[in-house]
């Protein structure tokens, strides 16, 4: 069965003066040749230019989506797209209450273990954590961001399905640091460092034992390896200088906690 995505193509009037068409365009081609993948597309208006990074849409748990509530005004829009079209794909939707939330850019499920990664700082607020324990069906892990540089939790970690967990540490608090290092084994924590992270090696796309960057170091490229990824790496600029990388333009509609996905 293909795994499903939600992507919206960038627009001129979004990438004005760039090529972040022919980029995406070969992205999906990418994405296509790695693994067995379906896209679902949908159209951005010319008021919401940043549907593009489509990640940060809503965060999916089984059949549900939880639409985002974004905190900048400019992308209030988008919700209501990210709605409908979720509710188009055949998943109930809903909000959390009165908080700032920005989907699967602020939320990560580990691949392997019962756990919720949660972002809160710049883009998504701490009460937001708090709510989606009551709706996600396992822990969920807050984490302090306070790197100006990384507004997403998905641009400094990404949990792979072996189980390891791609982390660039210093993004986070001394608190938060403390607490991923007791929720995963140290032999499964992959340290990004600055250049990889500033080039947004965590916000890799994983399909089945492959993982698409747009740029990654010979070091970290030979511990992917060495795990048993394939490794692909395509010309993202456009959207790595407008904070998005390959993750952040697809939303994953097979998403959710482990035992979510295993019972469905």
């Amino acid at each position: 069965m293909p795994a499903q995505f939600l992507v919206c193509p960038p627009t001129a009037a979004a990438f004005p003066g760039s090529d972040a068409r022919r980029q995406w365009d070969r992205l999906t081609e990418t994405v296509a040749c790695a693994g067995n993948v379906r896209f679902i597309e949908i159209e951005s208006p010319l008021e919401t230019p940043g549907l593009t990074f489509i990640s940060r849409g809503a965060l999916i748990v089984g059949n549900l989506a939880i639409v985002s509530s974004f905190r900048l005004p400019e992308y209030r829009r988008e919700q209501g797209i990210c709605r409908r079209a979720l509710s188009n794909a055949g998943l109930a939707t809903t909000y959390l209450c009165q908080t700032y939330f920005e989907g699967a850019a602020d939320a990560l499920f580990d691949r392997v273990r019962p756990l919720c990664y949660a972002g809160y700082g710049p883009r998504t607020e701490r009460s937001a954590t708090v709510q989606l324990a009551d709706v996600v069906g396992c822990r969920v892990l807050p984490l302090l961001l306070v790197d100006e540089r990384f507004v997403h939790l998905d641009s400094v970690l990404a949990p792979l399905s072996t189980g390891h967990v791609l982390v660039h540490m210093q993004a986070f608090s001394t608190h938060a640091q403390s607490m991923l290092r007791r929720a995963v084994d140290p032999r499964f924590l992959i340290d990004v460092e600055i250049d990889d992270a500033l080039d947004l090696a965590c916000n890799a796309l994983e399909i089945g034992d492959a993982l698409i960057f747009h740029r990654v170091s010979r070091k970290l490229r030979a511990q992917l390896n060495e795990i048993g990824y394939r490794v692909f790496c395509t010309e993202l600029d456009a959207f790595v200088r407008a904070g998005g990388s390959a993750k952040s333009l697809m939303l994953r509609l097979d998403d959710g906690p482990v035992a979510v996905r295993v019972a469905s």
